[in-house]
Formats: C-alpha cells, sequence, structure tokens
C-alpha cells in the first residue's frame, strides 16, 4: 500500500476524533442555563435588574421550557416595574409568571408572586386566585398566614 493510500485511509478517521474532541472542549466551557439563572439574582441583589434579565433570557434560551428560569425572569420584571413605573413592565412581569405557569402547572412560585402582582395592581380577587393555588400546591407555604389572610380580604371585599 503506498502511503499516499495509507494517510487517506487514517486522515479522515483522525480529523473526525479531533472535530469531535475540539466540539467536547467547546461544550465544557458552555455555562448551563442553571448558571445564568443563578448570575441573575446575584445581579437582582445588586440592583442591576437589565443585566439581570439578559441574564435570565440566555439561561431561557438554554432551556425554553424552565418554569424556574421564568419566575425568575418575572420578579426581574417586576423589579424593573417598581423601579420605573412603566406598565409595560408590569405587563412583561405578569406574562413571564404566566409562562411559568404554563410550563409547570404544579410549581408554586409564579402563583404566589402573581398573587402578591395583583394584589399591589389593587386587584384583591384576582390575586386570590393565586394565593388559593399557590397553596393547593404548598400548604405549608412559610407566608400561610399572610396569604390566607390577603385571601379573606378579598372574599370579604365581594360581599
Amino acid at each position: 500500500m503506498r502511503i499516499h493510500e495509507m494517510a487517506g485511509r487514517i486522515i479522515p478517521p483522525i480529523l473526525a476524533l479531533l472535530i469531535i474532541l475540539a466540539a467536547c472542549a467547546g461544550w465544557q466551557g458552555m455555562k448551563s442555563a442553571s448558571e445564568y439563572f443563578q448570575e441573575g439574582a446575584a445581579l437582582i441583589s445588586k440592583g442591576k435588574y437589565d443585566q439581570a434579565i439578559k441574564k435570565y433570557k440566555k439561561g431561557l434560551r438554554l432551556e425554553p421550557r424552565s418554569a424556574v428560569g421564568y419566575n425568575y425572569l418575572g420578579m426581574a420584571y417586576g423589579y424593573k416595574y417598581e423601579q420605573l413605573r412603566s406598565l409595560d413592565w408590569r405587563e412583561k412581569e405578569i406574562e413571564a409568571f404566566k409562562k411559568a405557569i404554563e410550563l409547570d402547572p404544579n410549581f408554586f412560585r409564579p402563583y404566589f408572586n402573581l398573587g402578591i402582582t395583583y394584589h399591589n395592581m389593587g386587584k384583591p380577587k384576582e390575586a386570590a386566585n393565586y394565593f388559593k393555588k399557590c397553596l393547593e400546591i404548598y400548604p405549608e407555604h412559610p407566608k400561610r398566614e399572610l396569604i390566607e389572610k390577603m385571601i379573606l380580604e378579598a372574599e370579604g371585599e365581594g360581599r
């Protein structure tokens, strides 16, 4: 067998192996959605809401079906609303929480967060519906007493 024939048989598998190894090395350097979500949470604690939103969106590009990611994003939008008082942020907040619920109807946090959002908007009946669902999913919620109080207040307004 001639050298160039041997090279023709050996080089393609070696090239394929090198491509696979290079790809794996690149993947090792990639962040996970969880890492982006954690970075976003750290930025929220520093009041860097725009940067946190970008991190949450990056995480959601990696895991577009993450209810946790959408819940975090909703919280970040809520902080932006509080900062700017622009209804656009409030709408984004509600939309993100509803997306989290759509993706995982048994995840209690977006129900609680939507309840708080609607309560703060002066919509106690809407808030009560989300609070009830939150307690249905997580009856031992640490803020159960407060949640029940808000539910009772909302129901009292309906009489």
